[in-house]
């Protein structure tokens, strides 16, 4: 398209007359160039293929019964349930800018938060819808954007399955849509809906009834039973033709209706505006982009008579400082995601699976048709009736009634033609066409792993047919994961830009929900969120719980690891109970009773111990019995609940209790002193009969000297013996020897 040489960019400025009319121009060149590729006309027949239109009547002219074994649809199905089988696992590459632990807790929330608005926003559902549109038409396209309406005014991000047939881009040659100059976005609005989003712009807005005559989608025909050949110049074949039509003003947009068709573009504008600025103290003019990132969000509608809205790129918030909006995703790009479902060289539209599997599809709707016309006629087949019979054909009916043949040999004559026998060749073409079908289609049945003579399927053949799969179906997985992977940095880059309010989320800590606060303002960093390669595909979970369960007979793996292979609801309770023991769980459960933690602690502290243990503590007064606790506690508490008492009073009961406790003092003294008393008396008796037993020892000790200077002796006379027995004698009777002497006793 020849470009207009009063203004650099691909769209007039803003303000200009001509903004909306040129976005109609190009879109009416890349509607144009879809309809040279045969896009609309292909994808619609598409849709009939899956909605098993397989052929424009039920019955040919003779009445017979056109039969369609839908294998495009079952082969979508498993297609589609084996991609979206599991939700994607993300990983985000941690680039470290400032301290590493404070760092890594921003990259673990930004991981934390994309699973839970995956999960709380179901995208698990929107990829689907998405893989089913990429499976029909080729391709699929998703729009990421923030939409300040949801979550009660506070603002979600949304995503949104963009079908094919309103999706273009410009130039209409480009590779990737992510460096072309502009995408666009189009679809029929409600005429009520538009004026209450563009208020004020509603006086201008009108019906686009005949436009959308022109735009009527076929696929709601062929949901009539209706072809998409009877109805090929309908969708988009000559919207170009009324696309000119409007840009030469002749009123055909002019008519009133209950619908419009809005038009939605991003495009790439590098148009600059002057800001003064002052630096070291001097005023002067410098240029900066009028659009950030210059991205430039126009939308018309009514032909590109009413510009609804034009401008700044509405992915990036104003507020935020440019540098740090340079480090979002979507600073510099569009937020659509092109998907083809197998890639295509030449275009990005992609290819499906049905252009390769029509041909066959069609071969097997003939074998079973062929069948179906054999099974059916072959009891009531060509009926013989020969010429000279002498019975009418009329009077061949189904009702009881009497012929007569001309003659008996004539009459045996009369009879049906046999039919064939039996159908092994057209059986056999049908299993030839379907192993074929299943063959280019790169699926499988899991009868496949079912063994000769077993009804159970094992688990490893299973693994091995899904691990199987997953090769064939390797590219698919890849462009599909590159585009979760693309939404959930669209995702981030709007979090870090519109999450300006503190949100909580919750994520599974051990199988438990746990919160977390978001705010989008301190997650600005340079983060780039991976998917793990195959993590949406389906796993045998039978698989997964059997190698746990061996893994941990062998030591391989711990508890908790087992728990979780085995998706273990509230499995950090378990793990809890489990490590506890039974005294554990019984002191939860007193806890969860409502005993004080003062008892709680005294309870902890008795279990601990052995039995001999407490005794003796309990003797040596180093730990109290349990009455006395219970009783203080008591005691404690009644205090606690006791009124407030007057000031007067409390003075009164002050004094009392001082009294009272004097007395009691003094009793404890004088009962020390008795206690005192008590024990020396004990003690000296102790020490008197120390004494005592002390002389008597040292009473034995001599006798036992005695008798041994006895014996050690050698008495040779008896003189000397007598001399030694006189003077031991002389020894014993102490200083009064009477013998030979006079009495010296008075008599009184």
């Amino acid at each position: 398209m020849p470009q207009d040489l009063t203004y650099e960019e691909l769209i007039p400025p803003e303000g200009d007359k001509k903004v909306g009319y040129k976005v109609f121009d190009i879109l009416n060149e890349v509607l144009q160039d879809k309809q040279d590729l045969g896009l609309p006309a292909k994808w619609a027949h598409f849709y009939e293929l899956g909605k098993n239109k397989h052929w424009k009547n039920t019955k040919n002219n003779q009445g017979v019964a056109l039969v369609a074994a839908n294998l495009l649809y079952k082969h979508r199905q498993r297609t589609c349930n084996m991609i979206t089988g599991n939700n994607p696992t993300f990983d985000i590459a941690r680039i470290i800018t400032g301290e590493e632990q404070e760092d890594n807790k921003k990259f673990d929330s930004l991981l934390k938060l994309t699973d839970f608005w995956w999960r709380e926003t179901e995208q698990q559902d929107i990829f689907d819808s998405s893989v089913n549109n990429g499976e029909t038409y080729g391709c699929c396209i998703e729009k990421v954007i923030f939409n300040p309406e949801l979550e009660w005014g506070l603002g979600e991000v949304e995503t949104e399955t963009v079908d094919p047939f309103y999706f273009g881009f410009y130039p209409v040659n480009c590779r990737n849509i992510k460096k072309a100059e502009a995408n666009l976005h189009f679809w029929p609005m409600s005429l009520r809906e538009a004026r209450r989003r563009w208020p004020k712009q509603a006086a201008n807005i009108s019906g686009d009834r005949e436009l959308l005559q022109e735009l009527g989608d076929d696929r709601r025909e062929i949901k009539g039973g209706m072809s998409g050949a009877e109805t090929s110049a309908g969708y988009l074949s000559t919207l170009a033709g009324v696309v000119k039509k409007v840009l030469n003003f002749d009123g055909s947009g002019k008519t009133d209706g209950d619908e419009l068709i809005v038009c939605e573009m991003w495009v790439r504008d590098y148009t600059m505006k002057s800001e003064p600025v002052e630096h070291e103290g001097q005023k002067a003019v410098e240029s900066t982009p009028k659009y950030t990132g210059y991205i430039r969000k126009i939308t018309v509608c009514n032909g590109g008579k009413v510009v609804l809205s034009d401008q700044n790129n509405p992915s990036i918030n104003p507020e935020m400082p440019d540098e740090e909006a340079q480090i979002t995703y979507l600073y510099d790009k569009f937020p659509f995601i092109l998907t083809p479902s197998i890639k295509d060289t030449y275009s990005p539209w992609g290819m499906s699976d049905f252009e390769q599997l029509e041909g066959l599809q069609k071969e097997i709707d003939k074998s079973i048709s062929q069948y179906t016309l054999l099974k059916d006629k072959a009891a009531r087949g060509k009926l013989i009736n020969p010429a000279n019979s002498g019975v009418r054909d009329e009077e061949f009916t189904n009702y009881a009634s009497i012929i007569r043949p001309s003659t008996a040999e004539h009459g045996k004559g009369i009879g049906y033609m046999p039919g064939p026998q039996d159908y092994h060749d057209i059986l056999k073409a049908i299993e030839l066409y379907k192993d074929l079908f299943f063959s280019v289609a790169g699926t499988f049945d899991l009868e496949q792993a079912q063994a000769p003579g077993r009804d159970v399927i094992a688990f490893k053949a299973i693994a091995a047919l899904l691990e199987q799969a997953q090769i064939m179906s390797k590219n698919k997985t890849s462009n599909y994961c590159r585009m979760i992977r693309d939404r959930g940095r669209m995702f981030l880059s709007h979090v870090q830009n519109w999450y300006t309010e503190d949100r909580w989320i919750s994520y599974q800590d051990e199988g438990v929900d746990t919160p977390l606060s978001i705010n989008g303002r301190d997650l600005v960093l340079p983060a780039k969120l991976m998917v793990v390669s195959g993590s949406t595909m389906p796993i045998s979970k039978i698989q997964q719980r059997d190698e746990a369960l061996a893994l941990y007979e062998r030591g391989a793996i711990d508890r908790p690891e087992l728990l979780k292979k085995l998706d273990w609801p509230d499995r950090k309770k378990v793990l809890d109970r489990m490590n506890a023991g039974p005294v554990g769980e019984a002191m939860q459960k007193l806890s969860a009773s409502g005993v004080p933690p003062e008892l709680m602690e005294y309870f902890q502290a008795i279990i601990s111990l052995d039995v001999k243990d407490i005794q003796q503590d309990i003797e040596k007064g180093e730990m109290p019995p349990a009455m006395a606790v219970l009783t203080e506690f008591m005691q404690q508490g009644e205090q606690q609940q006791q009124p407030e008492v007057p000031p007067a009073e409390q003075a009164e009961l002050a004094k009392t209790q001082a009294d009272i406790q004097k007395i009691m003092a003094e009793v404890a003294l004088l009962q020390e002193k008795t206690m005192s008393e008590k024990v020396d008396q004990q003690v000296k008796s102790e020490g008197i009969g120390f004494d005592t037993e002390k002389m008597e020892l040292e009473k034995r000790k001599l006798d036992l000297d005695t008798e041994k200077t006895v014996r050690d002796l050698d008495i040779r006379d008896l003189d000397s013996s007598t001399k030694l027995m006189q003077e031991v004698n002389k020894n014993s009777q102490g200083p009064y020897n009477e013998k030979g002497l006079k009495s010296n006793n008075k008599k009184v």
